[in-house]
């Protein structure tokens, strides 16, 4: 459906006024938060870029949709903070050029829950997805299949599925971005935009960008600033075959979109050559130990539905293992965008100078 701005402007106007509990959508604020009519305001030009020191550099050209800037524009900040306010619109960032906090821990600089593409174009390659407008390509994956795992090399599927740092996937290669999703349910869905607008690139539509599979699960309206066992997002997964596009919502089968299988492989004795993904955690042994949940190492939840809001109880046999249990999707001061130290324990962390962590433990709780 074709709406001009100004109708978006007055229905968003009346229904700040008249009924609240629809401006849950996934952004609050005024159209020219985001969007500029003439590229200019006093006399001076709006549209702008960011260049490599974070600094804006004002463009004579507005962006697709009369936007202001582009997705690294909006989510990048020179300094160190990670949520912007302005006035109703609240914006997560996820590349600070100063360095952030890490781990999470509530304050201005605190890293937000898909990690920071600081320590990617920072420190290189291991550490966060290479996401052009961040930083270059792989090199170690230049003229192979360059996500991981993947077993895609020729075109058309190449071209979107190996990597993200070109102008035609960038953030979109994740991302389909429906800033105006009116829904409210707690469980977001297509009504919202799915979770973190992670829809299915492959099903999106040119004028709306609506797609018919996606993410699901529950967001933390501050994005996991300060998360607790009892405060956090929660990932949908799954025990179900992936078979077309987002079938089963699961976050894991979104990264499976370009790394393949890869956390799914076998030998052939069924021995496991790689951690799995999207595979229950076992009521038995070691993982008997894990209870309380830890959102250092989150794990996903089937089918979640309203009543997994904030739960903050594992449970065993039911409960399943994610890529985003490991990984922080935008990156971490750590190799493979771990979520901890791992090279480092027994040891000190490098980067919190503190002794290490060992996440693994968490659900192998009798191998610390």
């Amino acid at each position: 459906m074709n709406v001009r701005i100004g109708q978006v402007f007055w229905l968003c106007l009346i229904a700040i006024i008249v009924t609240p509990a629809l401006c849950l959508g996934a952004v609050k604020g005024l159209c020219s938060d985001c969007h500029t009519m003439h590229n200019s305001q006093e006399g001076q030009l709006v549209a702008f870029s960011r260049d490599t020191s974070g600094q804006q550099v004002l463009s004579e050209v507005p962006f697709n949709k009369l936007l202001k800037t582009d997705c690294v524009g909006c989510h990048s900040d020179s300094g160190s903070e990670t949520i912007l306010t302005n006035g109703l619109t609240k914006t997560p960032i996820v590349l600070n050029f100063s360095e952030p906090a890490y781990p999470p821990n509530g304050s201005s600089s605190s890293t937000l829950a898909g990690g920071n593409f600081h320590w990617v174009a920072q420190l290189g390659d291991q550490y966060g997805h290479n996401v052009y407008g961040i930083s270059d390509q792989d090199s170690r994956f230049v003229g192979t299949a360059l996500a991981p795992g993947s077993d895609i090399t020729s075109d058309p599927c190449a071209s979107c599925h190996m990597t993200l740092a070109t102008e035609q996937t960038a953030c979109n290669g994740c991302h389909v971005p429906r800033h105006h999703a009116s829904g409210s349910s707690v469980v977001t869905g297509t009504d919202e935009g799915w979770y973190r607008f992670l829809g299915s690139v492959m099903q999106r539509t040119p004028e709306t960008n609506v797609t018919s599979e996606g993410v699901t699960g529950i967001e933390d309206p501050n994005w996991e600033v300060n998360p607790s066992s009892t405060l956090h997002n929660t990932y949908q997964g799954t025990t179900s075959p992936y078979s077309t596009f987002l079938d089963t919502k699961s976050v894991s089968q979104k990264c499976a979109g370009c790394h393949g299988l890869f956390h799914n492989e076998t030998l052939a004795n069924s021995v496991w050559i790689r951690h799995p993904v999207d595979v229950i955690i076992p009521n038995t042994e070691e993982f008997s130990g894990l209870s309380s949940y830890n959102p250092l190492v989150p794990v996903a939840r089937q089918n979640v539905n309203d009543t997994d809001i904030n739960f903050s109880s594992v449970t065993l046999g039911s409960d399943v293992v994610s890529c985003i249990s490991c990984h922080r999707p935008h990156g971490s001061p750590y190799p493979a965008m771990l979520r901890w130290a791992y090279r480092s324990w027994p040891g000190n962390d490098p980067y919190t100078g503190q002794p290490a962590v060992n996440g693994c433990a968490i659900c192998h709780t009798t191998k610390d």
